[in-house]
């Protein structure tokens, strides 16, 4: 083996590491060699010898999800890549048909028949599966057996029984090298991929096929519910991470200290350029040698001149579910309702709703987590398209951006607090003209909640616990 064949194999291998933001950048990475011209055929032929080394469903769908994110000209030839995939499933065909126009039907027999009448999952598998996975896999399956009265949620763990024999996989649990168990105890984990992830993943797309193939559930009733193993989303997946506004201070101690909450908002708005754009919302982590876990949020919403916040009331963004017909972050948004809080007096309204496509890419979900905040839709008079680039989320309407969103890490780990996200700071911008005849058309003024998120040891305590402290503030 050559040093750059070693290379190579070491790079690929970083698309089974257990942070997602390495497999995402790993992505990245080869995918730059895919496009250059003088490594692109080694690139291309260790990526197939990955790809063909697998034996998990879940890890083939990564190395596909290389070349869904790269140019059609430096993808491989369609029959290379389907004869170095020996884990076929509906989601690497979902993929193959999106990059080819071409699908094998390979998964229908993909699976390890029905499980048995006798058949009793071992502990394990019902202790970890929401520890190993997102609910949303359970949720999923459980809908299909609500749907159909067919037993998706064991034949799950059967398919999950036999590739765990099969490969004597050994029983995964958090993994304490990212972190100590203090932090653990105080509810301060990560979002990681192990093994036995895989295994959980691989394990549902097999369920899929089983259901297809043994008990006649027809191919376009499961299918949709596959791409829940799609690791990337194009466009999304081009955004990097943007630098720190220049003009935006740390939060330390000492600006909480010298100021409350009310001030410090009006002091961060105030800081923000004089230009065609208006902040609706920022995420902020503190500096890290303050609270490595804690964040401030200030948020625009549209108010009534008589608004107050309830005892303990939190407000949180509206969010919107987004289909589309195509396998790709832009699109143009639907509309959505405006929905209201109602406080001690008077009601606000969110400026800004989270996005969450439908076939979402589980690499991304740090930003998920932390909430791809655009304008909410009801800004606007006429309807917008959202655009993923390098330097963030741009909000357009026909040739004129009206809103923007940018992501920053700010001394970014994989772990956060459990009243937080990880260490990503984000900002929110929409054209003034648009604000204000947002503001004259639902009737209300622009005003601020400010949340002040923290991971506090109380009095005399050794363990953190989260603590959470809002205000209103209308301007």
């Amino acid at each position: 083996m050559t040093e750059r064949e070693s290379a190579m194999e070491m790079l690929l291998e970083r698309l089974r590491w257990p942070v997602k933001m390495v497999r995402w950048k790993t992505a990245k990475a080869i995918r730059s060699l895919l496009l250059n011209d003088e490594s692109r055929a080694i690139a291309t032929k260790a990526l197939l010898a990955w790809v063909a080394a697998r034996n998990l469903e879940s890890e083939v769908i990564s190395g596909l999800s290389v070349l869904m994110v790269s140019p059609h000209e430096v993808r491989p030839p369609f029959d290379d890549l389907e004869t170095s995939i020996n884990r076929p499933s509906m989601a690497a065909d979902f993929l193959l048909h999106e990059m080819y126009g071409m699908s094998t039907g390979r998964w229908y027999s993909a699976h390890s028949s029905s499980a048995p009448a006798d058949f009793a999952a071992e502990s394990y598998f019902y202790e970890h599966k929401t520890a190993q996975v997102p609910p949303a896999l359970e949720h999923e399956l459980n809908y299909l057996e609500e749907r159909t009265g067919l037993p998706f949620l064991r034949q799950w763990a059967f398919e999950w029984t036999a590739l765990r024999t099969q490969l004597q996989a050994g029983y995964t649990r958090y993994p304490t090298y990212f972190g100590d168990f203090g932090l653990q105890r105080e509810g301060i984990v990560g979002q990681f991929i192990q093994r036995q992830g895989e295994l959980y993943r691989s394990a549902y797309q097999r369920t899929l096929a089983c259901a297809a193939d043994e008990w006649g559930v027809p191919f376009h009733s499961v299918a949709p519910f596959a791409t829940y193993g799609v690791p990337a989303l194009p466009g999304l997946f081009e955004v990097e991470p943007a630098a720190r506004p220049a003009w935006l201070p740390s939060i330390d101690a000492a600006e909480l200290q010298n100021n409350d909450l009310a001030s410090t908002a009006r002091a961060l708005i105030a800081l923000q350029p004089k230009d065609d754009f208006q902040v609706v919302q920022m995420r902020i982590p503190f500096d890290r040698s303050f609270d490595e876990f804690g964040e401030l949020e200030i948020a625009a919403y549209f108010a009534s001149d008589d608004f107050a916040l309830g005892d303990n009331q939190l407000l949180k963004d509206d969010g919107q579910l987004l289909e589309s017909r195509h396998y790709h972050f832009d699109m143009p948004r639907s509309h959505l309702k405006p929905r209201g809080d109602v406080g001690k007096r008077g009601s606000a309204l969110s400026a800004c709703c989270d996005e969450y496509p439908m076939i979402h890419g589980y690499w991304h979900d740090e930003y998920y987590q932390r909430g791809l905040s655009l304008p909410a839709p009801y800004c606007f008079e006429q309807p917008t398209f959202q655009r993923a680039r390098p330097d963030g989320i741009h909000l357009s309407i026909g040739d004129e951006e009206v809103g923007s969103t940018a992501i920053w890490h700010d001394a970014w780990t994989p772990l956060y607090g459990p009243n937080s996200a990880t260490r990503c700071g984000t900002i929110t911008r929409i054209r003034r003209s648009q604000l204000t005849a947002a503001t004259v058309r639902l009737g209300k003024k622009v005003g601020w909640f400010v949340r002040l998120s923290r991971m506090e040891k109380s009095e005399g305590g050794y363990d953190r616990s989260p603590k959470d402290v809002s205000t209103f503030v209308h301007l």
